[in-house]
Parts: C-alpha cells; structure tokens; sequence
C-alpha cells in the first residue's frame, strides 16, 4: 500500500461497460513522487490523502463480480489523519 495526494480527475465518456461507479483520479504518491491514475470507488476529491494499492491486490478487488476489468491501481481509504516520525519510503 501507498499514500498519496488526490491532484487530479480523469473524464473517459467511453468506459467498459463492465466497470462498476466510480472515477479515475490521478494520485501524487509521497514516495515514490510519481502520479498513478487510480480507479476510486469512494469518491474522493482534489486534494484529498489517500491510500493506494498497486498490482494484484487491485484487481483482485473486481473480482469475482467483474473478472473482465483490468486495473492495477485502486483507492482503498481516505485517510483522516497521517502521522509519521520520519518520511515516508
């Protein structure tokens, strides 16, 4: 799992109709600093802390409902509070 900052939201009027509600958001990761388009069926907003999941663990969320759906990066929590000594790695 990763943390990261809500910077943006992704319009597709084209989806596969498989594709349970939802959005597509794009995540600033605290480490690494990169951006990830995450599927968010949360509802999270700009600016929002969230945490992530990456890989298998995202897909696996879709399944068994919706086996055809392939995403590999998932918003699993929207974080009301984020304390850590150190930064993050």
């Amino acid at each position: 799992m990763k943390t990261g900052t809500v910077i943006g939201r992704i319009v597709a009027s084209k989806r596969l109709p498989e594709l349970p509600p939802g959005a597509l958001l794009e995540v600033q990761l605290d480490y690494p600093k990169d951006v990830v388009v995450c599927y968010d069926p949360m509802g999270c907003g700009i600016g929002e802390r969230v945490m992530i999941t990456i890989g298998a663990p995202a897909a696996w969320w879709f399944a068994p409902a919706h086996p055809r759906v392939v995403a590999d990066a998932l918003i699993i929590a929207s974080l009301d509070n984020y304390d850590t000594p150190t930064p993050m790695r």
